[in-house]
């Protein structure tokens, strides 16, 4: 069977590193190991993910991609799963991901994105709407039009990883889609939305939807034309 790594990059992640590393421990699948990578965070984020990981670094960063890299560094697995501090997995999901990577040879698996009900519900109605509205738009555009995985739930071929580089840490936006480029051109894709992550729409809510949408429009562009790219705190 399948040997997964579960990568979590993680920093001042107090408030919702708990709830993602309990849904993790609830998984059916069980032959994975979790590394949590912290970028030296300032509050109890390490105290929590040593409650729940089998290994967790706390070191410094430049971006959220070279965080990722340092924590697959250490990882074991034959398929890296990354995994946002604050995205929820189905308790089936890597169950699902290891079938995959077992049946097919695949270099990068396209799951399905649900947004959290906590932040759709939370919200006024016109928000909601625009919420399901996003994140049922990105599941059909990946699908159909544009094969990319989000950073949120990356399950990734460890070796296919290694031969591309891993991500690359000078881009600090879409560094998720920028990578999953370089695999699938060395590899197969996968869609398979029974595989479901929920991830959370705190960066929409903190930053409101224009900007936000602004600074993702603006550093794909970054990233298509290979030009450096600003940091954004909301994006870490």
């Amino acid at each position: 069977m399948t040997r997964i790594s579960v990568i979590v990059p993680t920093l001042n992640e107090e408030r919702y590193l708990g709830v993602t590393l309990r849904s993790l421990a609830e998984q059916s699948f069980r032959d994975f190991e979790l590394i949590v990578k912290d970028g030296v965070s300032r509050d109890n984020t390490v105290e929590i993910a040593k409650e729940f990981a089998d290994l967790v670094l706390s070191e410094k960063d430049v971006s959220i991609g070279e965080a990722r890299n340092q924590g697959a560094k250490r990882a074991t697995g034959e398929v890296l799963a990354f995994l946002d501090a604050d995205t929820l997995l189905d308790e089936n999901a890597l169950e699902i991901v290891a079938e995959d990577f077992a049946l097919y040879d695949i270099a990068l698996l396209l799951p399905r994105y649900n947004p959290i009900e906590r932040d759709v519900s939370a919200v006024p109605k016109v928000e909601e709407k625009m919420n399901r509205f996003f994140a049922g738009f990105g599941n059909y555009w990946r699908r159909y039009v544009d094969k990319f995985c989000g950073g949120m739930f990356m399950p990734v071929d460890s070796t296919a990883f290694r031969k591309v580089g891993g991500f690359n840490r000078s881009v600090r936006c879409v560094e998720d889609i920028e990578l999953s480029y370089r695999l699938r051109r060395i590899g197969k894709v996968l869609n398979d939305y029974r595989a479901k992550a929920y991830f959370s729409f705190r960066r929409f809510i903190l930053s409101g939807y224009v900007e936000t949408l602004r600074n993702y429009g603006l550093n794909t562009m970054r990233m298509r034309l290979k030009l450096t790219q600003p940091e954004f705190e909301s994006f870490r």
